[in-house]
C-alpha cells in the first residue's frame, strides 16, 4: 500500500515542533533570569575594601567600575558591570542604602558614585578602604579629577555586613542611556 504524504503537512508539523521547543527554551531562560535576580547573597565590606586596596593599579586605567565591581564580587555581592554612573540605581536594588551627605563620615566599604560629565562620560565609582578612596587606583580625594570637583556631585552607598536580597531590574530606558554614553565616548575618541 502506498501513502501519499503532503509536504505542506510535514513542514507544518516539524515547524510547529520547532516553535514549541523554542518557546520552552525561552521560558526556561526567563525563569532562570527571574530566579537569578532574586537570590540572597552574603556581603562583607571588609573583604570588598581589602580586595580593592590590594588590586589597584599605580595610576588610573579608566576602568573604575571593573575594579570596584570585582572587589564587590569578592565581598559577596553578585553585581553586574555597567557604566559607573548607573550604580546609583543598581546599588539600592542590591540592598545598599544611600547615605546622607550631611555630616558624612566615611566607613570602610562605602561606595561612592559620581555622575558623568563632559570629560568623563561614564562617571566614576570607588570604594573606601578605611583610609582612602580606591577604584582602579588609589585616589587622593573622593572626587579624583578637576572635572568631578567642578561639578561636586556624588552619592554614597553603604551595605551592612550580612545577608541581602537582590532585586535588580533595569529598563530599556537605562539601556538606551548606557548605549548613548558609549556612542558619545566613541565619537569623542574619533
Amino acid at each position: 500500500m502506498v501513502y501519499i504524504v503532503d509536504s505542506k503537512y510535514i513542514n507544518d508539523k516539524f515547524g510547529m515542533m520547532k516553535k514549541k521547543k523554542l518557546i520552552k527554551v525561552i521560558c526556561s531562560i526567563i525563569g532562570v533570569i527571574l530566579i537569578w535576580n532574586h537570590l540572597p547573597y552574603y556581603y562583607n565590606n571588609e573583604k570588598t575594601a581589602d580586595y580593592a586596596t590590594n588590586n589597584v593599579a599605580s595610576k588610573s586605567r579608566t576602568m573604575c567600575a571593573g575594579y570596584v565591581i570585582k572587589a564587590m564580587w569578592h565581598g559577596g555581592c553578585p553585581i553586574g558591570l555597567v557604566p559607573a554612573y548607573a550604580y546609583n540605581k543598581i546599588l539600592p536594588q542590591m540592598g545598599f542604602e544611600e547615605i546622607s551627605l550631611n555630616e558624612y563620615k566615611p566607613m570602610k566599604g562605602d561606595i561612592s558614585v559620581v555622575p558623568s560629565n563632559s570629560v568623563h562620560p561614564y562617571g566614576h565609582i570607588a570604594v573606601y578602604n578605611g583610609k582612602q578612596w580606591v577604584s582602579d587606583f588609589k585616589q587622593n580625594h573622593l572626587l579624583p579629577s578637576k572635572a568631578y570637583k567642578a561639578n561636586g556631585k556624588y552619592q554614597i552607598f553603604r551595605a551592612t555586613d550580612g545577608w541581602h536580597w537582590k532585586h535588580v531590574w533595569t529598563t530599556p530606558v537605562d539601556w538606551f542611556g548606557w548605549i548613548e554614553s558609549v556612542i558619545k565616548w566613541g565619537k569623542k575618541k574619533i
